[in-house]
This record gives structure tokens, C-alpha cells and sequence, in this order.
């Protein structure tokens, strides 16, 4: 049986996302929601809090460049959700592992990796060619090679791309879009933009 993941990012507290949100959980019954990063813009841990108690289920979820790191580990320890930052999860057979940031160093092997900043040079253009993914997120994606990979920061860059087998996916919230359905099992993921 496959693990099923609703995978979002860059909710930046708009309640109308949290809303998007809950309707896709409601549809699709995932196993968990995702959440790479950018929860709150700069909220303290109360907002942190607010956000993910509001998202149905199981929730895993890493900081973004947005969300105060000492808020985001506050807010997430008093909410029903989990971090999984530096953390293995299984869920269904499926192991979820994260990053903050440029800690690519301490990448697990896992199924899916969640980071927020995606991979240099994959669904992280901003127009004109300008590029604002992350080296070090490329690298522990090629180290490890998970079957797929879950990032957010870049708005402009929404979808998914295949790199060296693993399904690079932007599942931003920013530019309008429902985020993204990944269902894992052992040998494969099947992934589509909502």
C-alpha cells in the first residue's frame, strides 16, 4: 500500500491557503500533509501554532527563510504537528526526512526530503534566468537520491521536474496552486500538481 502526502509550502498564515488546504485534505484523505516551509511571514510561535493546529491530521513540516526558527520550534512543540528537521518518519512504509536551510550535510536516506529552498538550477527560476535554489540542496539530493523531493520558496516556479530519478517537486501555495499529491511505495512515487 502506498503512503499518500498532500505536499504544500509558503502558507505565509493566509487563511484563505489554510482554507485550499483543508478542502484538498478533505478530498484526497492523505496520510499526512507536508508542509516545506514558510508557514507564517516572520510570525512569532503563537502564529506558527495557529497555522499548522488549523491543518486536519497528521502533519510534518520544516521552517522556511519566513519563519523564525526559534518560533517555528516553540510554536510546532505546543501544536499537533511534528518537525522533521533532521528526523526520519516512516509513515506507510515511506520515510520522510528534512532539512533547514543549508544543512545538507545531515541529510538522511529517506523516500521523500523535504527542504524549502529547491535545488539549484530546478524549479527555482524567478524570471530572467535568475536562479535562487541551493547547491547544497542539489548535492544531498544526489548523495541520497530519494524518490522524491519536496521544496517551496520560489512562487514563480511551480511544478515538478524527474533529476537523476528523483521527482523534484515546488509545491508552492504562493502562485495560487493547491500544492501537490504524492503517493510512495516501495519501488515507485506518482506525483501530481493540484
Amino acid at each position: 500500500m502506498a503512503a499518500r502526502f498532500l505536499a504544500v509550502a509558503d502558507i505565509h498564515s493566509r487563511t484563505r491557503v489554510i482554507q485550499v488546504i483543508c478542502d484538498e485534505a478533505n478530498r484526497h484523505k492523505p496520510d499526512a500533509i507536508v508542509v516545506a516551509g514558510d508557514l507564517t511571514s516572520y510570525g512569532d510561535a503563537a502564529e506558527v501554532q495557529r497555522v499548522l493546529d488549523s491543518l486536519p491530521g497528521r502533519v510534518l513540516a520544516i521552517p522556511g527563510n519566513l519563519d523564525v526558527l526559534r518560533a517555528f520550534e516553540a510554536g510546532i512543540a505546543k501544536s499537533h504537528a511534528e518537525s522533521v528537521i533532521g528526523k526520519c518518519i516512516e509513515i506507510q512504509g515511506a520515510n520522510v526526512a528534512g532539512l533547514q536551510s543549508r544543512s545538507a550535510a545531515q541529510a538522511t536516506p529517506c523516500d521523500v526530503l523535504v527542504v524549502h529552498e529547491p535545488p539549484w538550477g530546478l524549479l527555482d527560476d524567478v524570471g530572467g534566468g535568475r536562479h535562487i535554489g541551493f547547491r547544497e540542496h542539489l548535492d544531498a539530493m544526489d548523495r541520497i537520491q530519494p524518490k522524491v523531493l519536496l521544496c517551496g520558496h520560489c512562487h514563480e516556479c511551480p511544478g515538478l521536474v524527474i533529476h537523476r530519478g528523483t521527482t523534484v517537486v515546488n509545491c508552492t501555495l504562493g502562485s495560487g496552486g493547491h500544492g501537490a499529491l504524492v503517493e510512495v511505495d516501495r519501488s515507485q512515487a506518482a506525483v501530481r500538481l493540484l
